[in-house]
């Protein structure tokens, strides 16, 4: 099995242990990427950087890792508490001419959708030098515009998949929770088809959610352990963990991800791999199992099931 690790690269940093993607905190670029640069380092492990356009001038050098791009379109205001922040691009809103506030691509047309994407990526390869060939939406939203944008400007691998969900700003309901890379059908993306691109769904736990070490803070340590047995006893040909730059800035994600890849280095026959490696699977889907969770089971993970129904 290769596992490839997708960082959305965009400003932030932590308050208390929630990301704040506030614009004013370069750190969460600057810190965050070598600091996660540092932990791959340590397991030979391979990262795929998918830089926001407006983050690219203060990306810092690391060697040995990839750079796509994290597209938020869009201009709005999100608030926790009593922090606000705009979620959209900076560099985008100054140089395109599309005035929609959205953040979900999927309401957008294929020409606002063009122009958004195709101006990122010439941004990225004037700045750091390189064409990248991975895309990651923001808020994981997209549409069939957006695959078929995708592919006319060259991007060769998708990584905004979240497999089995339905978000309000996105669809992947009719994509398996354990799912193989695949290409996309023409009319499609959430089937198996022709279209010159590869999307890379991101793991799935049972019952929980994505694998990225801020989700760590709902269900665990543990179940991501247990997510990534599944995922290698049913013989998946890929595990993609998720992850954003800023909490790379915060001691406890680092030492969670570094307990969590160092977990995953025990597994001899498993490989660090760029998201350009991974290639379309003839394979539908991964037998799924409970068995690796029920040992998985955690005071966080109770916690947060307990505060969900003491909510409802």
């Amino acid at each position: 099995m290769d596992v490839i690790i997708v960082c959305h690269t965009e400003f932030g940093y932590v308050n208390g242990k929630d990301v704040i993607f506030d614009k004013n905190h370069t750190e969460g670029v600057l810190e965050g990427v070598k600091n996660l640069a540092k932990l791959a380092d340590k397991y030979r492990a391979r990262i795929t950087f998918a830089v926001a356009p407006e983050a690219a001038p203060v990306f810092p050098k690391v060697e040995g890792h990839e750079i796509g791009i994290h597209v938020h379109p869009g201009w709005e205001e999100f608030k926790q508490g009593n922090i606000s922040w705009f979620v959209g691009d900076q560099y985008l809103r100054e140089s395109c001419n599309i005035e929609k506030t959205s953040t979900a691509f999927c309401d957008y047309s294929y020409q606002e959708q063009f122009e958004l994407i195709s101006k990122s990526k010439q941004r990225i390869s004037e700045v750091l030098g390189v064409e990248p060939k991975v895309f990651v939406a923001g808020r994981w939203s997209l549409n069939q515009d957006t695959m078929r944008v995708l592919s006319k400007i060259g991007i060769t691998h998708e990584c905004s998949a979240l497999p089995g969900r339905k978000l309000a700003q996105a669809d992947w309901s009719k994509v398996p929770r354990l799912c193989v890379p695949y290409s996309p059908d023409n009319d499609d993306y959430q089937k198996h088809g022709s279209l010159p691109v590869t999307i890379v769904p991101v793991a799935q736990t049972w019952l929980a959610g994505e694998v990225n070490p801020e989700r760590a803070i709902v269900y665990g340590l543990p179940w991501m352990k247990a997510c990534f047995k599944e995922y290698y006893q049913g013989k998946a040909p890929v595990f993609h963990i998720a992850l954003h730059s800023p909490c790379m800035t915060n001691n406890y994600f680092i030492t969670l991800f570094d307990d969590f890849l160092s977990f995953i280095s025990q597994y001899s026959d498993v490989k660090f791999k760029f998201a350009t490696e991974v290639e379309s699977a003839n394979i539908n889907t991964i037998k799924p199992t409970i068995i690796p969770y029920i040992g998985a089971v955690n005071f966080t993970l109770l916690k947060s099931v307990f505060n969900r129904l003491i909510k409802k």
